[in-house]
């Protein structure tokens, strides 16, 4: 009833499993080599987990095949699964399905077209490793976390009340209204408030784009969460997802704006103004005489830029 880590070979010895030959190759000779019957004489510190006679001897493989490709038929599309499977002395599989979930990537249907021509001074920020796609006309707020203050703010229980402030930002109805952009350092949603900003998904569910902000320098170096909840959620409420990493030469990131626009964080929650050091809320049309920000997300090129659109354009 508690998290242990421990070697595969100290697992396998405590407990008995009998299809273990299916699951396992023993390493010797510089070589790999799959058992040839249920007795394995080698000592388990040579097994290694490689699942080789499962796959080529039993029906798992077909049998998984069949299945998504019933779900896909069902939904109309790929399907996102979580299963159990379980295999007996005589090869037989058994499937246990837990749970399926569309798996739609926004963007997908139509391509988008992303200029390459965009004046430096009307360029928020452009990113070349996009991972969904998609078209927002208009933004009016971005919610910005800069990395180093992140990095360098010691206080564990600040940095944890960060993503309760961003939460804050999320249910106002004006941003809710008007849409924003979410900027942060590392992961979000991660338990581990050294590698990003800990949200939950009601904390930036009212977001339109959510970007995870990769520096080398920062120690925040986003790990794309494909098959976790989070990212599913994200992926079904189509909010864009974009890894940028501002120290990419191609990549441009429109650092002044988002440090030195005036911080609207203490004027929506203004028993949150301590916080503002940390978490930059900017009202872009205050910001940029009237402008929006527009962004635009290609999958199939691998790119997207966030732009300003000036008022009435």
């Amino acid at each position: 009833n508690e998290f242990k880590t421990c070697y595969f070979s100290e697992l396998v010895e405590a407990a008995d499993f009998p299809s273990l030959p299916l699951l396992i190759s023993e390493l010797r000779d510089g070589g790999l080599y799959d058992p040839i019957s249920q007795n394995l004489e080698a000592p388990a510190t040579r097994w290694v987990l490689t699942f080789n006679r499962l796959l080529k001897e039993t029906p798992l493989a077909p049998l998984l095949s069949d299945m998504l490709g019933r779900l896909e038929r069902a939904y109309g599309q790929p399907v996102d699964t979580e299963f159990t499977a379980s295999v007996n002395e005589r090869k037989e599989v058994h499937v246990n399905l837990l749970q399926c979930r569309p798996l739609r990537l926004p963007g997908l249907i139509a391509p988008v077209s992303v200029p390459a021509d965009m004046p430096a001074a009307q360029t928020l920020f452009r990113a070349f490793r996009t991972i969904s796609g998609g078209i927002v006309p208009s933004v009016r707020y971005a919610l910005y976390i800069d990395p180093q203050a992140y990095a360098a703010l010691g206080d564990p229980g600040r940095k944890q009340a960060l993503g309760r402030v961003v939460g804050r930002v999320n249910a106002l109805p004006q941003v809710r209204e008007g849409r924003i952009i979410m900027l942060g350092p590392g992961r979000w949603g991660t338990s581990n408030i050294e590698l990003g900003v800990n949200v939950t998904y009601t904390d930036i569910d009212s977001t339109a784009v959510l970007v995870e902000l990769a520096r080398e320098e920062a120690g925040h170096v986003p790990e794309v969460s494909f098959g976790t909840h989070f990212f599913q959620d994200l992926v079904e409420s189509q909010i864009i997802y974009l890894p940028v990493y501002p120290d990419d030469p191609k990549t441009r990131f429109n650092w002044r704006l988002f440090r030195d626009a005036p911080n609207a964080l203490g004027r929506l929650l203004p028993a949150l103004a301590e916080f503002e050091p940390w978490v930059r809320v900017i009202d872009l049309p205050e910001a940029t005489r009237g402008a929006h920000a527009c962004v635009l997300a290609d999958p199939q090129s691998q790119r997207a830029l966030c732009h300003l659109r000036p008022a009435g354009a």
